[in-house]
Order: C-alpha cells, then structure tokens, then sequence
C-alpha cells in the first residue's frame, strides 16, 4: 500500500521538540540525510518491507528482522513502558514494541522516512500509536532519563567513533534503565568486506559508508556515561554483521 503514498511530498517538517537543541550537522550527518532522503529511500523502504526485492537485498532484510526479534526477545518480560527509537528509519522497530504495549516515540532525520512511519502505523487496532518526528541523535537534548528504555538499532553503522561516542552519551542520558544498540564490529573479516565492497561495488548515490567499530570502544563509552554491558549477540548472516548489546543503568 505504500507505492501509492507520494513521500516525497508527504515528508513532515522539522518539528520543535524539547527532544532536540539546534545544532551544525556534520559532514557525516548530512550525508546519511541526503542519501536517505534520495536514493536511499527507495531502497531501504524496499529492504524493510514485504515485497520482492534482489536475492542480495534479502540478506540485509533477514538480518535486520534478526535483530528487531533479538530485541523484542531481550525486553518482552521487563516493566519497562516507554522507549526511544532512535533513528527510527520506517518504524518497524517502534511497531514491534508498540506491539509490545509500549509507549514509543520515534524519531529519524530523514523526513520521507519518518512520513514512511506515521503511513505504517494507518489501521493499526494492536498496541499503542507510536509518535513520530524528524531529529538527529547528534542532537538529542532532551531531559534525563526520559525513557525506560532507548533503542539504536543498525544507526550507528553510518558514523565514525567520534560520532558514535556523542550520540551514544546521548542516548545515555535519555535512558532511566537499558540502552540498547547495534554497531558494526570490527574484525579482520569485517574489513576484508569493506576492502571488497569499496572496490568492486561502489556506488556514487550511496553516500554513506561502513564505520566499523570495537566492542571495547563501545563498552568504554557506555562505562563512563554510567551503563554498564548486560549481554551481547552477534546477527551475521553473509556480509549483514551486526553486533547487539543491551547495556543496563549501573
């Protein structure tokens, strides 16, 4: 049903939000938001949905379903009753806990994306109504521990470390008790799979790329912002690797 919403038109204004302090992007930022708000948004609305796409495509699909079921699987016993998805892309993860009876707010910094969300959730009788809004993690300042619980789920892949070491401090601040996030872990494979991608299939409109990063970097981060690591899983399938970590309030 989405082939007939026109997004692009449809994309929602940046909102004020007590969320978000007014910021200079990064070069990185605006990359990401330009790819996602082109070229990108046609191929990742079609990766995330239900219909057919290339064989290679499914690969990222099924991993990134992987990883929506991990967390669902981590969080379906807890008390928890807010959460934050953070850089929301077209809601899945937001619908998924929504279905979970929580309260969700979502935000991405792609507007047709977060237009892509709001269109999703038309008809929903299950759960509660996400909210939806245009943001940048870079940019969270919202008032602390807001939120039981924050996801960041295969966002941070786009960053480098100095980036990723902001928002995830952000994100931090946000949670009352678990943070919950993906990132690309650095490996010797991992790297042989950037080595090849770089060569052999680069795409000028892609304008994003791989950051990978180690597990000691993240848990560093999440230490001094006061979280401490509760459990890790590893989704691999193929070249989609990405590294779960639940991390709790210590």
């Amino acid at each position: 049903m989405h082939e007939q919403l026109d997004l692009q038109t449809a994309a929602p204004k940046i909102e004020r939000s007590s969320l978000f302090r007014t910021i200079a992007q990064s070069e990185t930022s605006k990359r990401v938001a330009k790819y996602f708000e082109s070229s990108g948004f046609s191929r990742w609305t079609a990766i995330y949905g239900d219909g057919g796409i290339p064989p290679i495509w499914t690969v990222i699909r099924d991993g990134h379903r992987m990883a929506i079921n991990t967390v669902i699987e981590w969080v379906k016993n807890d008390t928890t009753r807010t959460a934050l998805d953070a850089g929301c892309g077209t809601g899945t993860l937001a619908l998924a806990l929504a279905d979970q009876g929580y309260e969700v707010d979502g935000f991405d910094q792609s507007a047709p994306m977060v237009s892509y969300a709001r269109y999703s959730c038309f008809g929903r009788t299950k759960g509660i109504q996400p909210h939806f809004q245009v943001g940048d993690i870079a940019a969270l300042a919202g008032d602390e521990r807001s939120y039981d619980l924050v996801c960041c789920l295969d966002v941070l892949f786009h960053y480098p470390y100095d980036e990723v070491k902001v928002m995830l401090e952000n994100l931090a601040k946000l949670s009352a008790y678990k943070l919950i996030g993906s990132f690309a872990v650095k490996t010797s494979m991992n790297s042989l799979w950037m080595m090849i991608g770089k060569k052999f299939f680069h795409q000028k409109n892609r304008m994003t790329s791989l950051h990978l990063l180690s597990y000691d970097e993240v848990e560093q981060v999440l230490y001094r912002a006061g979280f401490q690591m509760k459990r890790t899983r590893r989704v691999k399938k193929f070249f989609y690797d990405s590294f779960i970590f639940e991390a709790v309030r210590a």
